[in-house]
C-alpha cells in the first residue's frame, strides 16, 4: 500500500510540476496597427506581456533589428497584476517585404534573482515605395531655409551703405560747386516777403476745410503754426521753438504795437486750448481765429515807401497786396 501511494504522489507531482513551472514564466507577444507601410515610416510595435504578479520586465532591443532602425522606445509599464505593456518604434528605409525578427525581453519573477528570457513572436511587413505623380513638375521636399545675418554681416552691410551715402553726397557738392565756378556768380533769388508767404498758407489752409470735416485740433494746430512762421520770419524771433509766453515776452522786447500783441496772445492763447486742454470751440471761434490770423499779418507786414506826390512830404504807406 505505501509503495503505491508513492507512486501515486510521484506521478501527480509529475502532472503538477510542469503548471507550476509555466505559471512562473513570462510570455509576451508583439503586434503592429498595420503590416503595410510607406518607405520611413515610423511603425509601432505593441509589446504585451503576461508574467506572475511582482515581475519586473526589460525591454533588450539592440539600435537596429536587421534592416529596421529603431527610432524610439516605450518601457514596460504595468496594466494589471499579471500583464504589462511597452512600445518599440522602428522604420525602414526600403522597399520590400520583411520580416522583424523576435524581439528579447529580460525579466526576474518574484523570490528569484535569476534573469529570464523572453522573444516575441516575428512580423512580417510590407515596406512600399511613395508614389511619384509624373504629371506634376519636381520641386523641394521642402523648402529653403535662411540663414540668420551674423552682426559682423551686418555691421559690412551698414558699413557699405554708409560709404556709398558718403560717395553720393561728395560727388554732389562736388558737382555743384564746378557748376557754380563754370557759371561765376550763382545768383541767389532774394527771400519772399514774410507776410506774403503767411498769406498764402492762410489762404491755402481755408480751402482745407479742416473744421468743417472735423479735424478741429489740426485746424487750430495749422493757424498756430503759420501765425508763428510769419512772427519768426518777421521778427527774428525763434517763434516755432518758443512757448505763448516766450512769445509774447519777445514781442515785448521789441515793442510791437498792443495791438497786434493782443490779437497775437489771442490767438495763440485759444490755441494752446484746443491742442492741450481738449477746449471745444464753437463755429464762429473757427472764423473768428482766421480772421485773427489775417489781421495780424495785415497789421505787422513792413511798409515800403510809396512815391512822393507834389506839395507833399514822402511818407511810409502800406502797400496792399
Amino acid at each position: 500500500m505505501m509503495y503505491r501511494r508513492g507512486i501515486s504522489l510521484l506521478l501527480g507531482l509529475l502532472v503538477i510540476l510542469p503548471a507550476l513551472l509555466a505559471a512562473q514564466e513570462a510570455t509576451v507577444r508583439a503586434k503592429v496597427d498595420s503590416t503595410e507601410y510607406s518607405v520611413g515610416d515610423p511603425i509601432t510595435v505593441h509589446l504585451e506581456a503576461v508574467h506572475p504578479k511582482g515581475t519586473t520586465l526589460t525591454l533588450a532591443a539592440p539600435d537596429s533589428l536587421e534592416s529596421f532602425t529603431v527610432i524610439g522606445r516605450v518601457p514596460f509599464s504595468q496594466l494589471t497584476e499579471t500583464t504589462s505593456g511597452a512600445t518599440i518604434v522602428v522604420a525602414k528605409y526600403d522597399s520590400g517585404s520583411a520580416a522583424l525578427p523576435p524581439l528579447e525581453v529580460l525579466y526576474k519573477v518574484p523570490g528569484d534573482t535569476t534573469v529570464r528570457h523572453a522573444t516575441t513572436n516575428s512580423l512580417v511587413l510590407t515596406v512600399r515605395t511613395l508614389s511619384v505623380d509624373t504629371s506634376q513638375a519636381f520641386r523641394d521636399l521642402k523648402p529653403t531655409i535662411g540663414m540668420p545675418l551674423t552682426f559682423a554681416e551686418i555691421a559690412t552691410y551698414l558699413a557699405i551703405l554708409v560709404l556709398i551715402g558718403v560717395i553720393i553726397y561728395v560727388g554732389y557738392r562736388y558737382w555743384k560747386k564746378r557748376s557754380q565756378r563754370v557759371t561765376g556768380e550763382v545768383y541767389v533769388p532774394p527771400a519772399r516777403p514774410a507776410h506774403v508767404v503767411a498769406l498764402e498758407e492762410l489762404a491755402a489752409l481755408k480751402e482745407k476745410k479742416l473744421w468743417q470735416q472735423g479735424q478741429i485740433k489740426q485746424y487750430y494746430s495749422e493757424v498756430s503754426e503759420i501765425t508763428r512762421r510769419f512772427i519768426e520770419n518777421r521778427f527774428s524771433l525763434m517763434a516755432l521753438e518758443q512757448t505763448t509766453d516766450e512769445i509774447m515776452a519777445g514781442l515785448k522786447r521789441i515793442r510791437i504795437k498792443a495791438s497786434i500783441g493782443g490779437k497775437v496772445e489771442a490767438l495763440l492763447q485759444l490755441s494752446d486750448l484746443v491742442k492741450f486742454a481738449k477746449y471745444q470751440p464753437g463755429i464762429t471761434e473757427h472764423e473768428a481765429i482766421l480772421t485773427i490770423a489775417y489781421d495780424i499779418v495785415e497789421a505787422a507786414r513792413p511798409l515800403e515807401q510809396a512815391p512822393a506826390q507834389p506839395g507833399k512830404t514822402e511818407e511810409m504807406v502800406r502797400v496792399e497786396s
